[in-house]
C-alpha cells in the first residue's frame, strides 16, 4: 500500500500481508487514516470526509501543482490487481472564494477532484467498487441504530454495491432521474411545464427504483438470517435481533420486480398532487429505511449504548459473512478503535470471529486490549505522526 500527501502522510510505502494486523498509537497520529484509505479503494468514497479536499495533506492544499494518491495491490487467487485513487486540484473559478467562505474553508486552498485507475487504466468509481471487498467498523457506526435513515441506507447500499454492479449503476441513475423529476415538479408547481412531461421521468424512476428495492429486500432478508445468531452469541442472551426492511413503497416481502414496479407506479400516481404542491418526490427508495429490532421493539428507541454497540457489531459481522458467501472470497475487515469499548467477554467473542478472516486491520491506542494469549497471531505496527514502523516487542 502506498500513500502520497494523504491526510497526515507525506509518503508511505507499506506491505501489510495477510493475517491480523494491529496498528498502535495515540489518537491523532494517522491510524484511522490508514483504514480510511483501504476503505476508499473498496467503495470509491471516503466515509469520514465531507469533501475530497479534506483527504489531501493540508501542507499542499494551496499548491496548484500538488498531487495526492492512494494505491494498493490486491492479491486474490485469480491474480493481482493494482487499485489507485488520485487527487488533483481543480482550476479556480470566480465563485470559489464565496463558496469557501460559505463552507468555512480556507479560500486559498484548492478544491480537489479524485479519479481512479485499475491496473493503470482509468475507471469511473463504479468500475472500482467490488474489486476489493471490505467491511469497516468504527465508533461512529452507532448511528446505524440511533441515526437517521440515510445512514442505514448507506450501509445497505455499500454492501449490495460491492456484490452487484447493476445495483450501483441503478443507484447512480436513480439519483440523476430524481433530480430531474424534482426540477420538473417545481416547474409544474409554478405552472411552467406540462403534466405530460412527467410520464417519462416516472418510468425512469420506476425502472431504476424497482431494481434498488428488490435487491435491498433480498439482501436484507439474507442479513437478517445471518445477524440474529451472531447477535445472540456476542450479547450472551436470548434477545432476538431482527433487521427489518421498511420500503417507502409498500409491497409484499416476496414480491418480484414486476409486482414492485406496479406498486411504485401506483404510489407515484396517488402522490402526484401532493408532490406538485411540495415540489419534490415523496415516494421511492430514496426514503427507505432499515429498522434493527430487539424482539418487537425499535432499537433506536429502547436500546442502551451497550446494546446498540452489540447490534452494530452483529450487523457488521453479518455484512462480512454475506460478502464472503456471495463473493466466494473473504473481505478485509477494518476495525477502528472498536475493541476498547467492549467488555472482556464480547471482546474475546469478536476476536474469535475476526481472526478467522484472511486479513484484518485493527487500530487501538491501548494494545493491552489484545490478550497476551493471542499476541503470537499478531503483526504489530506503531503509528506516530504519519510514520508507520513494525514492532517486535511484546505487549505488556
Amino acid at each position: 500500500m502506498s500513500l502520497v500527501n494523504y491526510r497526515c502522510y507525506e509518503h508511505l510505502e507499506l506491505g501489510f500481508g495477510a493475517g491480523f494486523i494491529l496498528l498502535e498509537g495515540n489518537n491523532g497520529q494517522g491510524k484511522s487514516a490508514l483504514l480510511e484509505a483501504v476503505y476508499l479503494l473498496a467503495i470509491a468514497k471516503a466515509g469520514r470526509a465531507s469533501s475530497d479536499r479534506e483527504l489531501v495533506r493540508w501542507h499542499v492544499r494551496r499548491d496548484p501543482y500538488s498531487h495526492a494518491q492512494v494505491a494498493a495491490q490486491v492479491t486474490e487467487p485469480a491474480g493481482t490487481t493494482k487499485l489507485q485513487a488520485d487527487f488533483r486540484p481543480l482550476p479556480r473559478t470566480r465563485g470559489d472564494d464565496d463558496i469557501a467562505a460559505t463552507n468555512g474553508a480556507d479560500p486559498d486552498e484548492f478544491a480537489f477532484q479524485k479519479s481512479f485507475r485499475v491496473n493503470g487504466i482509468g475507471r469511473p468509481a463504479s468500475g472500482v467498487v467490488g474489486i476489493l471487498n471490505a467491511v469497516m467498523f468504527g465508533a461512529e457506526d452507532l448511528e446505524l441504530v440511533f441515526g437517521n435513515p440515510s445512514v442505514r441506507r448507506r450501509y445497505i447500499d455499500i454492501l449490495v454495491s460491492q456484490i452487484d454492479d447493476r445495483y450501483l449503476k441503478s443507484l447512480q441513475r436513480y439519483q440523476k432521474v430524481l433530480t430531474q423529476r424534482n426540477r420538473l415538479l417545481k416547474l409544474l408547481r409554478g405552472r411552467s411545464a406540462s403534466l405530460d412531461e412527467l410520464q417519462f421521468w416516472n418510468e425512469e424512476l420506476v425502472s431504476e427504483g424497482t431494481i434498488i428495492m428488490e435487491r435491498r429486500a433480498r439482501s436484507l432478508a439474507s442479513l437478517d438470517g445471518i445477524a440474529a445468531p451472531i447477535h445472540s452469541e456476542i450479547s450472551g442472551n436470548d434477545e432476538l435481533l431482527r433487521l427489518v426492511y421498511r420500503p417507502n413503497v409498500e409491497f409484499e416481502p416476496e414480491a418480484d420486480e414486476r409486482s414492485i414496479s406496479a406498486s411504485f407506479r401506483d404510489a407515484l400516481a396517488r402522490a402526484i398532487d401532493r408532490e406538485i404542491a411540495q415540489g419534490f418526490t415523496s415516494c421511492g427508495p430514496h426514503r427507505d429505511d432499515l429498522a434493527p429490532l430487539i424482539g418487537e421493539m425499535e432499537a433506536s428507541a429502547y436500546a442502551s449504548r451497550g446494546q446498540a454497540r452489540t447490534i452494530v457489531l452483529a450487523m457488521k459481522l453479518a455484512e462480512a459473512e454475506h460478502l464472503k458467501t456471495r463473493r466466494g472470497e473473504e473481505p478485509v475487515l477494518l476495525l477502528d478503535d472498536v475493541l476498547s469499548e467492549l467488555d472482556l467477554v464480547r471482546r474475546s467473542l469478536v476476536l474469535d470471529r475476526i481472526e478467522s478472516y484472511q486479513q484484518c486491520l485493527v487500530t487501538t491506542a491501548d494494545p493491552g486490549v489484545i490478550p497476551s494469549s493471542r499476541t503470537s497471531k499478531l503483526r504489530r505496527y506503531s503509528v506516530n505522526a504519519g510514520s508507520v514502523q513494525p514492532l517486535t516487542t511484546p505487549i505488556v
